[in-house]
């Protein structure tokens, strides 16, 4: 009755997900907004593809496991250029990224990080959390 795909040693039921009412995905879908590891998981399904030209960036920013809005995510490339992204209601941060070295600073009020390098590679998703008050949390 259900359709089920294998990923891994999980099984999904996409048709059940398909077949919620408007309403009841409407719900699910606020309940994902809500959770930044779990938006971030649904968000990496559809996220860069592994022919892209570029590298994504992304991560959660907290402090005493809060999520910290508007947090500052300073990024420098290897010619010294500066992008800065900051992050969303979730505490949540992403941006696509030319392959190569990075240098980066996350700031919030008085509170800033020290420097963390990252190397960013084509069709690749770095995931870079940090805690204010905790050491920092690197997943590539």
């Amino acid at each position: 009755m259900f359709e089920k795909k294998q990923v891994g040693a999980n099984t999904m039921n996409l048709s059940g997900i398909k077949a919620l009412s408007q309403e009841a995905r409407q719900s699910l879908a606020l309940l994902i907004r809500k959770d930044p590891e779990l938006w971030n998981t649904i968000n990496g399904l559809g996220g860069l593809s592994e022919n892209s030209f570029k590298g994504r960036l992304q991560g959660t920013i907290d402090k005493n496991r809060k999520v910290i809005t508007a947090a500052e995510v300073k990024i420098t490339d290897e010619n010294e250029n500066i992008t800065t992204v900051k992050t969303n209601q979730y505490g949540y941060y992403s941006i696509d990224l030319v392959p190569g070295d990075y240098e980066v600073v996350i700031s919030y009020d008085d509170d800033e990080s020290e420097e963390i390098s990252v190397k960013i590679e084509k069709g690749v998703t770095s995931t870079l959390n940090y805690d204010f008050d905790e050491s920092i949390e690197e997943t590539v």
